[in-house]
């Protein structure tokens, strides 16, 4: 075996030409394969909880009823289930907020989480430095201003050292850091906190300078839980033993006995951040299943392009293995050199692959990072490379060495000694237009073009997809805009003196020169935190007056923004009924409550009912509903805004007058009067911004556009279509290259019938379209059977995009244009040079 490999490595030496290209092409298609194995296998084969997975569940609490009302668990059930032994070993209890976090010049504001002091042991997570939540500092009402920073913060900050006993900013108030998480080891999901904090600060966290939350009341439902089933425990056997704890939750003082509830067990989930019911994470199936096979075809596009160049090596090699088997070798044995052939070939594309793969993970990584800067959120995607990576590519190099090297091998070991002694090297064989025309060599060249044309198509949908989602509608004018983001939370400021600093500050803003119109919102569009409200119509009131009645799980639930007055002005947002809030309305606190609604809201409350003058009930969307807010009035229809790049996810909309419903955390919007001054305005704005208050926590200030362009959704849409365009691009190249070489081949081979035919008086027009029409009827061939491979490939993929037909007849066009242009181009230089053959040298070869 040395042997063969030896004899290989100085046959692939002696034609550097043939084993460049050869390695390039495995290269490419062995790199797309390991990029896309290493994101399948981290995000959906083996998911970030990787210690005691198999024991490990999210509980998810249920009504009985028809509804099967999914929501979050008050601490009360946490502590009744945590209590309860005959089925999990150990309950963990997670919340979130999100508040603003960091040091004095590099706040953010971001996603926050509450724990349990058992949290980070029951997912076997250590601190790479420090120390975790003890049980004290965890105590319900304990308070003990401590944090857990995650490895995403420590980063934010500059990795400052001895950041362990140094103190962090959460909302105003000092935190110390007591350990730092390990990077991609410190939650349930792809997406997560920027800091942990103990359970026992929650009544802080989730209150204001004005109002707190009794976080202990069983109607507080604000906790997500995750436990650890006892030894001999499995989903299987665990719902037989839950009754038990049924009966406990269900029964007073936790429970109402009119509103029966099951737990749900399902497994931990993978991307999602939390949710009040099992996550559906079916499209992680299909897009990995999607993703696997696309890369496989880049792989085989590359195979294909391999084996037809060992074809074609191994024609002009027919007489070497004609002698050698004359001479008493055996076909295995040749078999078995043309193989180890193949192995070299293989392993030296897969490590310059691995090379590759591993380039393009860290640029992705880098990429993402840079994107989700600004997100409200850590997103973990943290690149390593390991064992399994390795092992993967070692298998593809194979697989891809038995898939382009046997067939191959098996055929040019098959010879006719007599007429192979004979031939020339450059002879061709076969007999026959039909027999060249769909030789083996022309029918690989075929189904790669085909495989291209269905690679191409699959890119263009995505990249059509990416185009719309980044230039659609989002229902108001966002261009011209800018916004700021400003936080009040201090705990030494009253609600009075929040009003009156953010009215000085919108002031501010409206009296600059260059500034149009200015308004103060709640919440910005496209924005991670929305506060969800439950709403009712006053007819629908009656019956959802208990908080245990199953009719507010019926009711919609919408994103609630409160809003200054010009709001809709300003962002241009078109005012379709009734009338906008009146001064009055925007800065007194109390008076009579009004909203504004968005059409799609009013349409499911209402039906074809006139909605001005209807009141309607405000209600928490996480059940919370032991403070509703009754006897407001509808006073103005707007459009509905999308506020997200996927319509059917988009939310209801409600709006209410900041002086009714004041908020800390403040957006200011700002309509420049000319937007190519949008640089100049934003720099004197955060000026004057300074010198009205040099404390004012500015932590966003940029151009709306920009900041939608950052939106999560977008972000994955624009990713996907980069990826997928990048796959289809190599799988061109690949086409063009493979194409090229059994063009330039064939050509060689037929130097001698080129050289008869000029001598016989053909001009070079003739000898050029002898070549160039066969590849252009070849191409014609390839990309027939390419046009119905890409209408499957199509239907596949039907729904991951994003407002294109999966049969879009635009992109299959161009895919279609730009690979015949492609590879008749690659077939025309080696036309080009058939007309320069010269006769008299050819014949004089004889």
């Amino acid at each position: 075996m040395l042997s063969d490999l030896r004899y290989a490595l100085r046959q692939l030496v002696k034609s550097p030409g043939f084993t460049t290209m050869a390695v390039l092409s495995l290269a490419l298609g062995l790199g797309v394969n390991a990029t896309m194995f290493s994101f399948v296998r981290s995000m959906v084969l083996q998911p970030l909880i990787r210690n005691r997975r198999e024991r490990l569940v999210s509980l998810y609490t249920a009504g009985r009823g028809a509804n099967r009302d999914f929501r979050f668990f008050s601490y009360p059930e946490f502590q009744a289930i945590r209590a309860s032994r005959n089925v999990f070993s150990d309950v963990a209890a997670i919340g979130f907020s999100t508040c603003v976090v960091g040091r004095s010049g590099n706040l953010k504001h971001t996603l926050v989480g509450l724990v349990s002091e058992n949290y980070f042991a029951i997912l076997h997570v250590q601190p790479i430095e420090g120390r975790f939540f003890s049980t004290d500092e965890a105590r319900a009402g304990a308070e003990d201003p401590v944090a857990v920073a995650t490895y995403a913060l420590w980063q934010r900050l500059g990795h400052p050292e001895h950041f362990i006993g140094s103190q962090i900013q959460i909302n105003s108030r000092p935190y110390t850091v007591i350990g730092i998480t390990p990077p991609g080891g410190d939650g349930l999901s792809s997406v997560g906190p920027d800091v942990w904090l103990p359970i026992g600060m929650a009544r802080l966290i989730w209150g204001d300078s004005n109002t707190t939350v009794d976080f202990l009341n069983a109607r507080t439902y604000r906790f997500s839980l995750i436990g650890c089933f006892q030894a001999g425990v499995s989903f299987e056997n665990a719902h037989d033993r839950l009754a038990t704890i049924d009966r406990r939750l269900n029964a007073p003082p936790i429970g109402i006995i009119n509103d029966p509830r099951e737990l749900v067990l399902a497994p931990p989930p993978r991307l999602s951040l939390h949710a009040s019911k099992p996550q559906n994470e079916g499209f992680l199936v299909p897009f990995a299943l999607i993703a696997m096979v696309l890369a496989a075809t880049v792989l085989i596009v590359a195979s294909l392009n391999l084996a037809n160049l060992l074809l074609a090596r191994g024609v002009s090699r027919k007489k070497e293995i004609a002698i050698r088997l004359a001479l008493g070798a055996s076909r295995w044995r040749i078999v078995r050199q043309l193989l180890s052939e193949s192995v070299l070939l293989a392993l030296a594309g897969g490590l310059i692959g691995m090379l590759l793969s591993y380039a393009s993970q860290v640029y992705l990584h880098r990429l993402i990072a840079t994107d989700f800067a600004a997100a409200q959120f850590d997103l973990d995607v943290h690149h390593t490379t390991d064992i399994g990576d390795i092992a993967a590519i070692i298998v593809l190099c194979f697989a891809s060495a038995i898939m382009f090297g046997l067939g191959p091998a098996l055929r040019i070991s098959r010879v006719n000694l007599v007429d192979d002694l004979k031939r020339q090297p450059e002879q061709p064989s076969e007999g026959g237009r039909w027999n060249r025309f769909f030789s083996p060599r022309h029918r690989l060249m075929m189904m790669q073009i085909a495989l291209s044309l269905m690679l191409l198509f699959s890119a263009g949908l995505f990249v059509r997809s990416s185009r719309k989602a980044i230039n659609f509608d989002p229902g108001f004018e966002k261009t011209g805009e800018l916004v700021v983001n400003i936080d009040y939370v201090d705990p030494n400021l009253t609600s009075v003196a929040i009003a009156r600093r953010e009215q000085a500050t919108l002031d501010c803003a409206v009296d600059l020169p260059g500034i149009a119109s200015a308004a103060l919102a709640s919440a910005v569009p496209f924005n991670f935190d929305n506060d969800f409200r439950r709403v009712f119509s006053a007819e629908a009131d009656t019956a959802a007056l208990n908080a245990d009645d199953k009719t507010i799980h019926a009711a919609p639930s919408a994103a609630f923004t409160a809003v200054s007055l010009g709001y809709f002005k300003t962002l241009e947002i078109p005012l379709i009924k009734g009338r906008d809030f009146t001064e009055a309305e925007s800065t007194i606190a109390g008076g009579h409550k009004v909203a504004i609604i968005d059409e799609r809201l009013a349409q499911a409350l209402f039906g074809g009912k006139n909605p001005i003058g209807q009141h309607i009930t405000t209600n928490a969307a996480d059940a919370n509903s032991n403070r509703p807010d009754r006897g407001i009035e509808i006073v103005g229809i707007v459009r509905s805004p999308h506020e997200t790049a996927f319509e059917a996810a988009a939310p209801y909309r409600i709006y209410c007058p900041l002086g009714q419903r004041p908020s800390s955390n403040i957006y200011l919007q700002i309509r420049v009067s000319d937007p190519s001054t949008m640089p100049e305005v934003l720099n004197r704005l955060r000026r004057e911004l300074a010198s009205l208050d040099s404390d004012n926590p500015v932590l966003l200030a940029q151009p709306l556009a920009d900041f939608i362009d950052k939106n999560v959704d977008l972000l994955m849409v624009h990713i996907a279509g980069m990826v997928f365009g990048v796959s289809g691009a190599i799988a061109l190249l690949l086409a063009v290259i493979g194409v090229y070489g059994v063009k330039a081949h064939a050509v060689v081979r037929r130097t001698r019938e080129i050289g008869i035919r000029i001598a016989l008086g053909a001009e070079p027009a003739d000898i050029f379209a002898l070549i160039i029409k066969q590849g252009i009827l070849q191409t014609l061939v390839g990309v027939s059977v390419g046009i119905v491979l890409a209408v499957i490939m199509g239907r596949l993929l039907a729904k991951m995009l994003y407002h294109v037909n999966p049969l879009d007849p635009v992109a299959l066009a161009v895919a279609a244009i730009i690979l015949m242009c492609t590879v008749i181009f690659a077939c025309y230089m080696p036309a080009r040079r058939a007309t320069k053959v010269d006769p008299a040298v050819t014949l004089r070869v004889e």
